[in-house]
């Protein structure tokens, strides 16, 4: 019975195929984002002619799909969901900080604090709205519907604040425009809602920062002036009884 011995690799095919792992990884490692940066204009070409067929057979049966196209649904709703998502992760870090910050001033309650603690929240919900415009304005730029940022941007803003923009998009993208809206009408009734109840924290605690300061300032008005210390009175001296 014969023994079978494996055949052994060279050293030198084995630190050929090191260099070459060496110097295809920073390679693939450097062409990462620039596919990342395409993947969205990928996605934007494919799907039309992805799901054309279904698309086809679905107008013929249902009519509503020529008001409705399938891709403005595909990769609106995705990127409507994407904008969602982190406008939850914002409202959570926004009134995560807004109920630390409202701890303290319930320590040492002054209204200057409680207004600006108020003044920030108002920014901060600033900031997730033009957020969620960048977002918008990324989907259209990367997935060549509006090439150009200054004009996505201004498609995106107007179009998610419920005003209307006069730019026409593509045929197949043209229910893109009210699926922007619809996420801003999502994203501004939630922080709505927030804001609300961010007023109602406020006014308890600038009611007690008023309590406080009439506190401080009767204690101020009632307070008693100090009492100077009185000289000791001498003693009255004996006088001796009268002598019979």
């Amino acid at each position: 019975m014969g023994v079978v011995s494996a055949a052994q690799p060279s050293s030198g095919a084995a630190t050929t195929t090191v260099d070459d792992s060496a110097r295809t990884l920073p390679q693939a490692i450097e062409s990462v984002p620039a596919e990342l940066a395409r993947f969205p204009q990928a996605v934007v070409k494919t799907v039309p002619q992805e799901i054309g067929p279904v698309e086809t057979y679905l107008e013929a049966k249902l009519p509503l799909m020529e008001a409705l196209p399938l891709p403005d649904l595909i990769y609106g709703g995705g990127v409507l969901v994407v904008v969602v998502v982190v406008q939850a992760i914002g409202v959570r870090l926004l009134t995560g900080h807004f109920d630390k910050r409202s701890e303290g001033i319930k320590q040492r309650p002054t209204l200057w604090r409680v207004d600006l603690l108020f003044g920030g929240a108002v920014f901060m919900m600033l900031a997730l709205h033009l957020g969620s415009i960048v977002l918008w304005s990324a989907a259209l730029v990367y997935g060549q519907i509006i090439p150009d940022w200054e004009r996505a941007a201004r498609f995106a803003a107007l179009s998610y604040t419920t005003i209307g923009s006069d730019l026409t998009l593509p045929k197949e993208w043209h229910m893109l425009g009210p699926i922007i809206a619809i996420s801003g009408m999502f994203t501004f009734a939630w922080t709505a809602s927030v804001l609300v109840s961010i007023v109602d924290q406020c006014n308890h605690l600038r009611r007690s920062a008023w309590d406080a300061l009439r506190a401080r300032r009767a204690g101020v008005k009632h307070a008693r002036p100090p009492t100077l210390p009185t000289a000791p009175t001498p003693p009255t001296p004996l006088t001796p009884p009268p002598v019979k």
